[in-house]
């Protein structure tokens, strides 16, 4: 069975197991996917600061993206360029919590060809001109959609103690992405 594996890193001739902050599992894996398009999502600029997207992968494969805050998708990947690498072997499915479509393998994995995606926005939006994409703009989100965003933003901030470090860049996105969950949370702390 083939699966895919998204980075910037050009050139790969394998697939290293990797132990990240970002690593749900808490163990060094390769993380890989039968959809070549969800892998694309993971070509990321590790440089630009990011909360993860409420990304969705439905039964039938389509990809449902809902934006954490305006133009975040965008933000993400405009102008990131890199690689959708591919494997083949037996590495199960849907081995991942919470993530369909995704396997892991502790071993390293041998990489058969790759992709190059010059512009990962462009891609991404490509599939939405096929029906595989359905892109859910942070302005268009209903009420009970921005209330769950508020809460888990105001929780990463007081997590983060962010408000007693506003020069940090981590700080800095929270106060430019969500300025009015970053007052309300200056509130709260001062109020403590």
């Amino acid at each position: 069975m083939d699966y895919y594996h998204g980075s910037i890193i050009p050139h790969l001739t394998e697939l290293r197991p990797f132990e990240g902050k970002e690593n749900n599992l808490k163990r060094p894996y390769v993380y890989l996917t039968t959809n070549p398009q969800l892998a694309i999502h993971y070509i990321r600029d590790k440089s630009r600061l990011w909360i993860s997207p409420t990304l969705d992968v439905r039964e039938d494969g389509v990809l449902v993206y809902q934006e954490m805050f305006s133009n975040a998708l965008e933000y993400m990947y405009k102008g990131v360029s890199g690689y959708v690498y591919r494997v083949s072997g037996d590495y199960g499915i849907d081995t991942v919590p919470g993530v369909r479509f995704a396997a892991v393998s502790d071993e390293p994995v041998p990489i058969i060809d790759s992709e190059f995606i010059p512009d990962v926005y462009d891609e991404i939006l490509s599939f939405a001109d096929n029906s595989k994409f359905i892109y859910e703009h942070y302005e268009d989100l209903p009420q009970w959609r921005h209330d769950k965003i508020r809460e888990w933003v105001l929780k990463w901030i007081k997590d983060g103690d962010w408000i007693s470090k506003p020069q940090e860049p981590m700080a800095r996105f929270y106060q430019e992405k969500w300025p009015e969950y970053w007052l309300e949370a200056a509130r709260a702390r001062r109020e403590t």
